[in-house]
């Protein structure tokens, strides 16, 4: 099993589909993350006013503010935050969700359907290189 890399690692998983929020919350606590569902953008920006979290994982295409806007929020308020954009479309507006989300600010990007594995795994990476940059 994946443990996260240190105890109590938060991370915010923002998705409009129930059952992929939910199914992804499951598979990341199993993984050892706490994890703090919201099912769009500003609920998402919300609770990581409110919460400290260590990381941010966020759908591409959602109603109302999309993920593009939303990583672009999230790199405003918290430059060195990581962020993963998810997506089950592998191109918006003509081009690729993982450039998009990465020329916005994703530190990282995966394409549905993936297994929380993955997700667990790149959250670590992600996570391990933050802190390094800090230290």
């Amino acid at each position: 099993m994946i443990e996260a890399m240190a105890a109590r690692t938060r991370v915010c998983l923002v998705d409009d589909d129930i059952f992929v929020r939910d199914a992804l919350a499951l598979g990341l606590s199993d993984a050892g993350f706490e994890v703090l569902t919201a099912p769009g953008a500003a609920a998402g920006f919300d609770l990581v006013q409110r919460e400290n979290v260590d990381a941010i994982v966020t759908d591409m295409n959602m109603p109302g503010t999309d993920g593009s806007e939303f990583i672009c929020e999230l790199r405003a308020a918290w430059p060195y935050l990581p962020i993963v954009a998810i997506s089950g479309a592998i191109h918006l507006q003509g081009r690729s969700t993982c450039e998009i989300a990465t020329e916005l600010g994703a530190d990282g990007t995966l394409i549905k359907p993936f297994r929380a594995r993955q997700l667990a795994d790149l959250l670590n990476t992600l996570l391990r290189d933050s802190e390094a940059s800090r230290n």
